[in-house]
């Protein structure tokens, strides 16, 4: 009941009205869709209103009740496996579907899922879904919209028979069973060869919808609602000038209220314009958009920002995005800077930071856990130079660790990224005086 309050209070029905409007035309026409958006611009938010019950009757009507949202929030995952995927459908399906089925079919299919999980069987997680489903839509109004959010990852290294496995379950209950895919990325960018997948993508990326910075409406009605939060309220003029700088993106609209309210003294948004373009909280929300974009976005940005000509086709997708708004400005001046100051990328290699995958020579590794990814990113952003045992314990441990927990860190992080674990040909052992590591930029054929 406090959620619901809560967001009663920070989001009117007119909240990403467009958007809304979008993605529930396609829900009443049972149809599957795409919604892309930047990393940190509030996708989180957006789901959790479209999940609200008064957002389902305002903008489905009173046919709200036959609509059943399922949330699949796969970074929850430890590892990317069809299993793995179709255990989570079960799991969050039984939780969130569980009023709408009789106690006996919701005891059966509990011990379905049991049952499951000590077989570790894909086939019998799959027929434990496509129960769950026919119990659900029993009758001919009743819809499920299964939200995948945080898709990147999955769709970019899962083996095309997961999404066989999709598209078939959709087609059995087409009018019943629809997809919202929920990614930072163009599905089309995160696979060189889409011709396994051809039927799922073609049948989820005929809508899209793209998922930028607020409109300047939205970005005031989240201004008043962190303010009521605070019991405080800007000086005049100062709301103008945050939504300005921030662009609208919600990551670097908090931030920027974060450095204002916990600096001392500090009563006016000019008061911390100069350490804006340097706080760690800015740099972090920026470096979190720019890490999540392809390399042909960055460049184009990177390009734009140099004062360079950019072509009208790539200079419409950016808009589209939300990453350039009217004329050739990127969103945010703070953006902007960033992109200028952004360490030029080593060749060869791209990070995503929203999936924590690396790709090296066009080679993806399965995603990394938090702390292997933040060691590669420190490797990262000192190429060629022997980073010692200390010195990696100092920054990747604040708090201490013994070598041995480093030594098995870097064997996990080899066995990821390596073609040769047992022979590594990017982040070697340096033997010499302190010794530690480097990490040699790959030569790509």
């Amino acid at each position: 009941m406090k959620d619901n309050v809560e967001d009663q209070a920070r989001y009117s029905l007119t909240y990403r009205a467009a958007e809304a409007r979008q993605v529930m035309n396609w829900v009443m026409a049972g149809q599957c869709g795409c919604l892309i958006g930047l990393r940190g611009a509030g996708k989180s938010n957006f789901l959790r209103f479209l999940l609200h019950e008064d957002t389902r009757q305002h903008y489905l009507g009173q046919s709200h009740a036959d609509f059943a949202f399922v949330l699949l929030d796969l970074l929850s995952l430890t590892e990317y496996t069809p299993w793995a995927i179709c255990e989570l459908m079960l799991d969050r399906m039984l939780k969130q579907l569980r009023p709408q089925l009789e106690d006996k079919i919701a005891g059966a299919l509990a011990a379905f899922q049991q049952e499951m999980i000590h077989s570790n069987n894909l086939l019998t997680a799959q027929r434990a879904i496509e129960r769950c489903i026919e119990a659900v839509c029993q009758g001919p109004k009743q819809r499920i919209i299964l939200l995948f959010d945080e898709f990147d990852g999955v769709f970019r290294t899962l083996h095309p028979s997961l999404f066989r496995y999709l598209r078939s379950l959709r087609d059995a209950h087409k009018g019943q069973l629809s997809y919202l895919i929920i990614a930072a990325n163009d599905l089309a960018s995160l696979r060189d060869d889409l011709t396994e997948v051809e039927h799922f993508y073609r049948l989820v990326s005929r809508n899209v919808c793209g998922l930028g910075p607020y409109s300047e409406a939205d970005a005031r009605q989240m201004i008043r609602y962190l303010e009521a939060q605070r019991a405080t309220e800007l000086k005049a003029g100062d709301t103008a000038r945050l939504i300005e700088i921030s662009g609208g993106h919600a990551g670097l609209l908090k931030a920027i209220l974060s450095l204002l309210w916990e600096t001392p003294e500090s009563d006016s948004l000019a008061k911390v314009m100069p350490t804006l373009k340097n706080d760690p909280r800015i740099q972090a929300e920026c470096r979190k958009v720019w890490e999540s974009l392809p390399t042909d976005e960055q460049t184009a940005l990177s390009t734009l920002v140099n004062r360079m000509p950019v072509d009208p086709d790539t200079l419409s997708h950016l808009k589209r995005r939300g990453l350039v708004r009217q004329g050739r400005f990127i969103f945010s001046p703070l953006f902007a800077d960033f992109i200028l100051q952004a360490p030029k990328a080593v060749k060869g290699v791209t990070l995503n930071q929203a999936t924590r995958e690396v790709q090296i020579c066009g080679r993806w590794s399965e995603p990394l856990n938090e702390s292997e990814f933040q060691a590669f990113l420190y490797f990262y952003e000192h190429p060629g130079r022997t980073c010692t045992k200390d010195e990696l314990i100092s920054n990747l441990y604040p708090d201490g660790a013994e070598d041995g927990v480093l030594y098995t860190l870097i064997k996990r992080l080899r066995n990821k990224i390596e073609p040769n674990p047992k022979r590594p040909s990017y982040l070697v052992t340096e033997r010499r005086s302190e010794g530690g590591y480097r990490f040699i930029e790959p030569a790509c054929k």
